[in-house]
């Protein structure tokens, strides 16, 4: 079972006392402020082009036999 870097944090913030749990609140609060929904730009095609060629390199350990593991970390 897959479980989102939000699930994860849902997870260990229940188990918190009261006092970690606002900290916690408080902490995501400020990231929202300076990671905005939605301010993320779309990439241009160039940029994709050039991501594409960079992650190329990747692609033969990426799909190597027993790397699935890491999906589930």
């Amino acid at each position: 079972m897959h479980v989102s870097t939000v699930e994860k944090i849902f997870q260990k913030a229940q188990s918190l006392p009261e006092e970690a749990q606002e900290k916690l609140l408080r902490a995501a609060e400020e990231l929202t402020r300076e990671y905005p929904p939605g301010s993320s730009r779309p990439l241009s095609l160039h940029e994709a082009a050039e991501l594409r060629g960079k992650l190329a390199a990747w692609e033969e350990d990426w799909n190597a036999p027993g790397m699935e593991a890491y999906d589930h970390l």
